[in-house]
């Protein structure tokens, strides 16, 4: 089984979800807007979770058009230092699904991104997250052009507690 294999079919599965995920992700971007914060939001075509075994890295693969990721990449060549981030987090159908706002408080910017994962496909990167203390997201393009951000805390990614009722995780984060 290669790295991608898990999530083949985590992807056909998401689709029901993923119009609520988005506007979840509108709605998170809108509030930021109302605070007075620039946002830019992702639109994923894909996302796959990758762990060493397979992919020399662990973390969730996740696959932007290009003019998102331009966008992107002139923030951070502007000088956006992400300093924090949130994750928001709900299941469906053994998935994951989280919403990532990256922050830069003393820019009050924030990017915005859905992702999701099959949970049982997910074992090895999750493992490797919480061995590690942290968690990694990659922005890429089809080219293979790439940014990483690392979550200095992988437990909001780990599957939401069916007890807790609030599954908004906010933490300190480094680009």
């Amino acid at each position: 089984m290669d790295g991608t294999t898990p999530n083949v079919t985590a992807h056909s599965r998401a689709m029901p979800f993923w119009e609520d995920v988005i506007a979840d992700m509108e709605a998170t971007a809108a509030e930021y807007e109302e605070m007075g914060w620039n946002t830019l939001e992702l639109h994923p075509g894909d996302v796959t979770p990758l762990w060493t075994e397979q992919d020399d890295e662990f973390g969730l693969d996740v696959l932007v058009p290009d003019n998102e990721f331009e966008a992107v990449e002139r923030l951070l060549d502007d000088g956006i230092e992400f300093d924090a981030f949130e994750v928001y987090r709900a299941m469906g159908d053994h998935l994951v699904f989280v919403v990532v706002v990256m922050e830069d408080h003393d820019e009050d910017a924030a990017v915005c991104y859905p992702a999701y994962y099959d949970v049982r496909g997910a074992e090895k990167m999750l493992r490797e997250a919480m061995d590690a203390g942290t968690m990694y997201t990659y922005i890429r393009t089809l080219s293979e052009d790439r940014v990483q951000f690392t979550h200095d805390d992988p437990t909001v990614f780990q599957p939401p507690d069916p007890e807790k009722s609030d599954d908004a995780e906010s933490t300190d984060a480094d680009e």
